[in-house]
């Protein structure tokens, strides 16, 4: 065998199975699309479910791949073992409906013997135990000596996943040698110990199963195999484990670098370690497919990785920020193959770093809480209870503090302590009810794809680039909870009205962009249009209110599009492609597109950046939008290969997986993106643009909204009324002289409140004479109490202010009520307080009687008064209060 590099062998693999006819495809983004039943992809052939279960055409029906995967199940313990990882690469060669057996075995035994000169006596085979076929096919045909095969049953060799598409399995094994096995005279394929590694998997997916026990022969069966790219650069390079992989152990020695530990010499530095290196690599993908830290779904998977990765940092000696640097590394060995890292370098970076100095301020914070429950754990444990920390903290925990469970798990464990993970999920569940409740009532689409997932049909064909008006047959039709034949307004008109047509002029709703609206028409029957969408088949649902007439399947009809909607839905688009540019343009090259929203009244438009955008900013990206507006540019759509896109430098949005031919939008050289929308032709149809507002829209996002063409002088005429208004309100003739007014106003304001704060402290002295003669006297000390109507706080203050610094040796408690707010205001003198009170503490004892809660500094404090009834009865008090608190 000859070594060769992880790189290399992802080549070697790709390039073996094109000479085979197959497609090279790049590896789909880790977010699945159109799956929910996935948080990210964890397979080759997770992505192609579709292609598999022939719901969607293929682009080749031989196809070769190394996906990108994350698979966090074992999290807790990855940096444990060698063993374990979260991020992985699988290679895998894939037939739907093509080839079989006999091909899939001879192609995966001249590779791994031919191609890459694995000695064959070092290679072991297994079989699912009644698959004969197999079995002869490579003792037959391959040639494979009978003491190198075994038979295993379901468990082992037989992929099923629920209902659909199943079959039994050939693995590859490789032999380590004996220096890697258990000694045991019966150890063979199968033992547990580390001698022989599963390599590759060949499943024959022949079967259909009903997920009760029933499998019914498929007629085109399918090949789906699955090789770990790391687990065959350990049998090529010779090396135990992923860690000591070459692309991985670059990373590896950063982290040593960076931490001045050496790998290999003590196990809790070499777990630490090998959690920074897995999860960096995790994460660095993670943010190249878009995916952001958060608090659910796969954002959440992302701030585990990250904060577990920061902390074992922070047990390595590492007390600053640091994750961002491995960035680099990782990057330079994986951007070859994923030249998205390089194209996102710098997103990547400031993501991952905005996250750990995110975390890195609420982590000591969080530990210090955390220490103090486990003490109190411990303690009550001492008493003979159960070492078990409350499940409401450890929500609290992560809700206030990002301390997610599994971390609180870990650091817990590590002393010992168990969590209440049942009243933490509880807990958890609570949230996201309120989220999920909060979701459904923006979710007004009314219709499930699945509606018409069985529809025998040919996708709709879209016509809506160039024609607005079209004619159209209906292919199905619901009433918004199921198919029916035929609809009416016998009983007056009907919402909600899902038809399908053959072909459409209406644009489904997609990256971001409103479905069309308008009306579909026949001979008596008219349907107002209120949205569209697309089914993963491809075809397009228009949600409707059957005005009038009878509607059936087949019928013809006329579709026709609102031209003032589309257009004006259209200027808000390319508005969102200008601004992004100018964006770009003004604040960096770090600015991409999370997100955005365009309809007929703005556009909404969400982009990576770590910070406010300032106003001025704000202008200057405002006037680069209205210069491209003004030179009137104009916006040209092409379809192109993908490949030829990219090399014109079109932006792509993150996570998205794009086909061989794409539709590119120019404007000029000033904006290039893929981009399936609707646009205006010229910049100059848009009138002009202008920024409503800017704000957050999650960590590492912010958010621009604006408006354009009518809704711009709409907006115009909105202003000038309200100027208009406000002028009126002033007595001002002419708008043009509102500044001049509104700064005499300010300067006539400015001078009330200089004389309404002289009177307020002539007032406040005058009632401080008072209270000189009316003092108590308790054990050597002068007591002020008094309560004082239409008195604020800040006058309080200062009442108070003035007794503490004339009377050294006096205590003042003053409560007055102004607006309806009541309060209290507590001062002690220098010899007071050296006899034990304090202002703060009496405050608290004080406002105490009256239900409310304060305290301060020991010369001054104030408290809230939450039942003013009660003002005399805390006043009466202040005698004994002061009595209890002396020395």
């Amino acid at each position: 065998m000859k070594w060769t590099g992880l790189n290399e062998l992802r080549e070697s693999f790709l390039s073996f199975f094109e000479s085979k006819g197959h497609l090279r495809l790049d590896s789909f983004p880790l977010v699945p699309k159109d799956d929910n039943s996935l948080l990210l992809i964890n397979s080759g052939m997770a992505p192609m479910k579709k292609w598999f279960l022939a719901q969607e055409e293929p682009p080749r029906h031989r196809v070769c791949t190394c996906q990108k995967c994350i698979r966090t199940p074992d999290i807790e313990r990855v940096g444990i073992t060698a063993r374990h990882g979260t991020f992985f690469e699988m290679l895998g060669n894939f037939s739907f409906q093509d080839y079989f057996k006999d091909e899939a075995i001879a192609w995966g035994w001249e590779y791994l013997t031919q191609v890459l000169e694995i000695p064959a006596e070092k290679l072991y085979i297994s079989v699912y135990l009644d698959d004969d076929e197999a079995y002869d096919i490579w003792t037959q045909k391959i040639g494979i000596p009978e003491d190198h095969m075994v038979r295993f049953g379901k468990e082992d060799n037989f992929w099923e996943h629920g209902s659909g598409p199943c079959g039994p399995c050939s693995e590859i094994y490789f032999d380590r040698g004996p220096e890697h096995g258990c000694g045991k005279p019966d150890c063979k394929v199968g033992c547990d110990c580390d001698r022989y590694m599963e390599v590759w998997n060949l499943v024959f997916s022949q079967f259909d199963s009903d997920g009760k026990g029933t499998y019914t022969l498929l007629e085109h069966p399918n090949i789906d195999t699955g090789m770990g790219l790391e687990r065959l650069a350990c049998v090529l390079q010779g090396v135990d484990n992923l860690f000591e992989v070459d692309t991985v152990r670059a990373i590896l020695n950063h982290v040593e670098r960076i931490t001045g530990k050496k790998y290999g010499g003590d196990h809790r530095t070499d777990v630490s370690i090998r959690v920074v290196t897995d999860h960096i690599r995790s994460t660095v993908f993670m943010v190249s497919d878009g995916i952001l830290p958060s608090n659910e779904g796969r954002g959440y998977v992302l701030r585990r990785l990250l904060r577990r990765a920061a902390r074992h940092g922070r047990m390595l000696g590492v007390d600053r920020p640091f994750l961002a640097e491995l960035c680099d590394t990782v990057i330079q060995e994986n951007g070859g193959a994923y030249p998205e890292l390089r194209e996102h370098a710098d997103y990547i970076k400031k993501v991952i770093s905005a996250e750990e100095e995110r975390f890195s301020r609420t982590i000591d914070q969080g530990l210090s809480i955390l220490n103090n429950l486990m003490d109190n754990v411990a303690k009550a444990a001492a008493e003979g209870r159960r070492r078990i920390l409350s499940g409401i903290e450890a929500f609290k925990l992560q809700d206030t503090f990002g301390f997610p469970l599994d971390l609180t798990k870990e650091i817990a464990a590590e002393a010992g302590i168990e969590v209440d993970e049942d009243t933490f999920r509880a807990e958890l569940q609570k949230q996201r009810e309120k989220a999920r409740e909060d979701r459904r009532k923006k979710d007004i689409s009314g219709w499930s794809g699945d509606l018409f997932g069985e529809l025998e049909a040919e996708p709709t064909v879209f016509v809506g680039y160039d024609e607005l008006e079209a004619d159209a047959r209906v292919l199905a039709l619901s009433d918004g909870e199921e198919l029916t034949e035929a609809v009416s307004t016998d009983d007056g008109p009907k919402e909600g009205v899902l038809v399908v047509l053959d072909r459409t002029p209406f644009y489904a709703e997609s990256g971001g962009q409103v479905g069309d609206m308008g009306y579909l028409t026949a001979d008596g029957v008219k349907l107002k249009v209120v949205g569209c969408k697309k089914t993963p088949k491809g075809f397009y649902v228009h949600t409707c209110t059957l005005e009038s007439g009878l509607l059936v399947t087949g019928a013809q009809l006329v579709a026709t599009v609102s031209r003032r909607l589309r257009m004006a839905t259209a200027r808000n688009h390319t508005a969102a492609h200008l601004l992004q540019a100018a964006l770009r343009e003004v604040l960096g090259m770090h600015v991409h597109q999370a997100g955005s929203y365009e309809d007929a009244q703005r556009v909404r438009f969400d982009f990576t950046h770590f910070g406010a955008v300032t106003a001025e900013e704000l202008r200057q990206v405002e006037k680069i939008v209205n210069a491209r507006i003004y030179d009137a540019l104009p916006v040209v759509t092409r379809v192109m290969p993908i490949r030829e896109a990219k090399a014109l430098g079109a932006m792509a949005l993150f996570g998205e997986k794009y086909g061989d031919e794409v539709r590119v939008v120019s404007i000029d050289d000033f904006s290039t993106e893929l981009c399936g929308g609707t646009h205006v032709t010229n910049t100059a149809m848009l009138g002009g643009f202008k920024i409503l507002s800017e704000s957050s829209a999650a960590a590492g996002i912010r958010r621009i909204e604006g408006v354009t063409g009518t809704n711009l002088l709409a907006l115009l005429d909105e202003r000038t009324d309200e100027l208009a208004e406000i002028a009126d309100k002033l007595k001002v003739g002419n708008i043009a002289d509102l500044p001049v007014r509104v700064a005499a106003l300010n300067a006539e304001l400015h001078e009330l409140r200089s004389e309404l704060e002289k009177a307020k402290a002539a007032a406040a002295n005058q009632k401080v004479e008072g209270l000189f003669q009316s003092a108590r006297e308790v054990d050597g000390l002068k007591i002020f109490t008094a309560y004082f109507g239409g008195t604020g706080t800040d006058t309080l203050r200062s009442m108070a202010e003035r007794l503490r610094d004339e009377v050294p040796g006096g205590v003042a408690v003053l409560c007055g009520e102004s607006e309806g707010k009541c309060g209290m205001a507590v001062s002690v003198g220098k010899e007071a307080q050296a006899r034990g009170i304090k202002a703060g503490a009496l405050a608290k004892l004080a406002s105490a009687v009256t239900g409310g809660n304060g305290g301060g500094k020991p010369d001054l404090a104030m408290a809230g008064v939450r039942d003013a009834s009660k003002v005399d009865e805390a006043l009466a008090a202040v005698p004994e209060l002061v009595r209890s608190l002396m020395k």
